[in-house]
């Protein structure tokens, strides 16, 4: 191990093996028989636990805390994958990943992987390459975000909940244990243990979100009536239109927004319509 004058100030178990390309900032923990390895970059305050291993392009804010036997960093599972294009992930600060979670780089062409601020991944959690996670999402025990998946903030991933490659998931969401999107899923719903499924609104999580007035709870529920309640005969796309004439609030504007722009998406492997109500006709319909 060589160890920099700054990796010097930072808390070091000696059993750790750091390549001499990765940089540790003053005040980050290191546990015993960590592995870190090339050009890696951990941040101040970050914790280390024994027997975690960062893999390589790595880049991990400040203050995260990271468990025994989690891996990050690692090469991602995709065939397509060339070691010429050793991809990267990026962490922001604030995370706990658990025991046996994994993170994986990205593949090429592609944005890096990205993890947001004040994340909890639970034990055996995943995150494929070229995810982009934002902020203050739980995802619980053995839940997995393929290839290319994306979700926004303050979502809730129950246990075994399973989001395909491409699927975007928006804010504030509750996946019940078991669901599984194949679809986009529209921000502020309930996604029941069907594949697919919306079972309704999240109301405890619009009332708990302290970025939400209460006209945008009221417009927010609106919009969600007439979309998955009330739209009879009408496609998803004409009652989309009509709600965009109307006069919303902006986060009521965003959860309609957000069909439209799933409904209009151009790239062809990220056309994967939105998901209908459980036991219901798809919402694309």
């Amino acid at each position: 191990m060589t160890v920099t004058n700054a990796q010097h100030q930072a808390d070091i178990h000696p059993s750790a093996s750091i390549h001499p390309t990765s940089k540790i900032a003053p005040g980050a923990i290191i546990e015993e028989d960590v592995i870190i390895g090339p050009h890696c970059s951990i941040g101040a305050g970050t914790r280390i636990r024994m027997r975690a291993i960062i893999v390589q392009n790595t880049s991990i804010g400040k203050d995260n805390d990271i468990h025994p036997y989690a891996v990050l960093g690692g090469d991602p599972q995709d065939r397509a994958f060339n070691a010429e294009h050793p991809g990267e992930l990026i962490i922001g600060d604030n995370n706990i990943f658990r025991e046996a979670v994994t993170l994986h780089r990205a593949t090429h062409p592609g944005p890096p992987t990205r993890i947001g601020n004040n994340n909890y991944f639970m034990c055996q959690s995943h995150a494929g390459h070229n995810a982009q996670v934002g902020d203050n999402n739980t995802i619980g025990n053995s839940s997995c975000l393929a290839g290319h998946a994306t979700i926004g903030d303050r979502n809730v991933l129950s246990s075994w909940v399973g989001i395909h490659q491409f699927v975007r998931v928006g804010d504030g969401t509750m996946f019940q244990a078991g669901g599984a999107a194949s679809q986009h899923v529209p921000p502020y719903v309930i996604m029941s243990n069907q594949v697919n499924g919306v079972a309704g609104l999240n109301a405890v999580g619009l009332r708990r979100n302290p970025n939400l007035t209460d006209d945008d709870r009221r417009d927010i529920k609106r919009a969600y009536r007439a979309l998955y309640r009330t739209r009879g005969a009408r496609s998803m796309a004409h009652a989309v239109d009509a709600l965009r004439a109307e006069q919303l609030t902006p986060a009521a504007k965003k959860f309609v927004n957000f069909f439209y722009d799933a409904l209009n998406e151009p790239e062809p492997r990220r056309r994967r319509g939105v998901c209908g109500g459980a036991g219901g006709r798809n919402a694309s319909e």
